[in-house]
């Protein structure tokens, strides 16, 4: 066990620590212990009583930090003999958020990044190497301009594996491969969905102005179905009145284009075969006015747990929940539903925004792996629909792999259904990516 893990501490004890101290260790337990970086940050610092911007300084710092991974290293290794990789796992994990501080992070004073990183060095027992870290950083802050690299240089400059961005030449062309690692690189916003059924997008800005937070709506294609709300300077989202009284979700404005694809009326049958976290299944509930019977599955049960718990704080009572694998047919559910939703798991590549460390934990052998089972969901799923029924399938990925191509097998191999619409977004301003196929069974 490193010596970082085992003196770091949880819980009240997170007051005692530096803003930078914690960073490190949320890093170490993304980069180190294959944690990602949302519920990393949200379990470190939910229930504390951290000071708003020192949580969102933390949040900053670990964010960017991940999302440069690649061009920090490349940063490192050139003021140092040793490679990143043959670093001690502390070392490293502090020189990476000093250098993130100092190229990425303009009001923060370099003097102040390094004097904190040699003092983190010298408190968790690497004084012998305080020396080293100081030298390093000292240099890296008055040589801004080293080292040089192309700016046509997309793997680097937007810290992406060479076979990601060889992957996303090939299915977005090379302009599309480089708008989406520019889109991608940039911080999302946090965005929500109000709850039509208890309230309109005005209420909603109006408490949460009250309670200090910035508010602007999204504008998006789906925006009179699906009124959507960008915030700012939220602090703990949980603690807001109109968070508690169930009058809005956070969810992405890309993925209201399934939820509008399926179309769901007041009264009809609705399976969400990958339901959790429940986002989609919520915006088809306000549609369906909570009249009707939705099915909300996901095979894992803890978050069928918190999307039972989002359900009530929502007040819909049209949600019926379940453990279930969408791999396996449920012979009592066979040809009953006007539409079945298809979120299928996929490799997230469209979420990197969010997700910074999928650019890094993603391998060529995990979309082959989805694919499979993709396809297998998506034959399951064609079970359940009736006929002039609608399925929608949607990922959150660019992959072709895992959208068209499945498609086209599945269309292809089940001619009673045909392609009403497929389209495929890329990472903006406001969204995410996704991938979103309506099918309609003839027959």
């Amino acid at each position: 066990m490193l010596i970082y893990q085992e003196k770091f501490l949880v819980g009240s004890e997170i007051l005692k620590k530096s803003d930078r101290d914690i960073a490190v260790a949320i890093l170490t337990e993304i980069l180190d212990g294959g944690a990602y970086a949302n519920i990393a940050l949200r379990k470190t610092l939910a229930g504390t009583d951290r000071a708003p911007q020192s949580r969102a300084f933390i949040t900053e710092l670990v964010n960017e930090t991940v999302r440069n991974l690649i061009l920090i290293d490349h940063i490192i290794e050139a003021f140092s003999n040793t490679p990143a990789a043959e670093m001690k796992p502390f070392i490293r994990n502090v020189l990476r958020i000093s250098v993130c501080q100092i190229r990425f992070l303009e009001r923060i004073p370099e003097r102040a990044a390094v004097d904190e990183a040699v003092k983190l060095t010298k408190i968790y027992g690497f004084e012998r190497l305080s020396g080293f870290v100081n030298g390093i950083l000292r240099n890296i802050a008055r040589e801004p301009e080293k080292p040089a690299f192309s700016p046509k240089d997309i793997a680097l400059r937007f810290s992406y594996p060479p076979w990601l961005v060889n992957s996303l030449v090939k299915w977005l062309g090379g302009k599309g491969a480089i708008a989406f690692c520019e889109n991608s690189h940039k911080p999302a916003p946090l965005t929500i969905l109000v709850n039509t059924l208890k309230t309109d997008a005005a209420h909603v800005t109006q408490m949460l102005e009250a309670d200090g937070v910035e508010v602007s709506p999204v504008e998006n294609e789906n925006a009179q179905k699906f009124p959507m709300l960008a915030l700012r300077h939220t602090g703990d989202i949980s603690k807001l009145k109109a968070f508690n009284e169930g009058l809005f979700i956070v969810t992405d404005p890309g993925a209201m284009a399934a939820v509008a694809a399926l179309d769901a009326q007041p009264g009809q049958t609705i399976l969400d075969l990958c339901a959790a976290p429940g986002g989609k299944s919520f915006a088809a509930a306000f549609q369906m006015e909570n009249r009707g019977q939705l099915l909300s599955f996901d095979i894992h049960a803890h978050k069928i747990g918190l999307l039972k718990q989002t359900q009530k704080r929502l007040g819909l009572s049209v949600i019926k929940t379940g453990v279930h694998d969408a791999q396996i047919f449920s012979p009592s559910l066979a040809n009953q539903a006007d539409a079945v939703l298809l979120d299928a798991p996929c490799s997230g590549l469209g979420t990197i925004r969010k997700h910074p460390e999928i650019k890094y934990t993603r391998t060529p052998d995990d979309i082959k792996f989805l694919a499979k089972k993709q396809a297998v969901m998506l034959e399951t799923a064609a079970k359940y629909v009736k006929a002039g029924g609608v399925l929608v399938y949607c990922t959150c990925t660019v992959a072709t792999e895992e959208n068209m191509e499945i498609i086209n097998r599945f269309v292809e191999a089940n001619p009673e259904f045909s392609v009403q619409s497929a389209n495929q977004t890329l990472p903006c301003a406001a969204s995410d990516a996704f991938f979103t196929a309506k099918l309609i069974r003839e027959q």
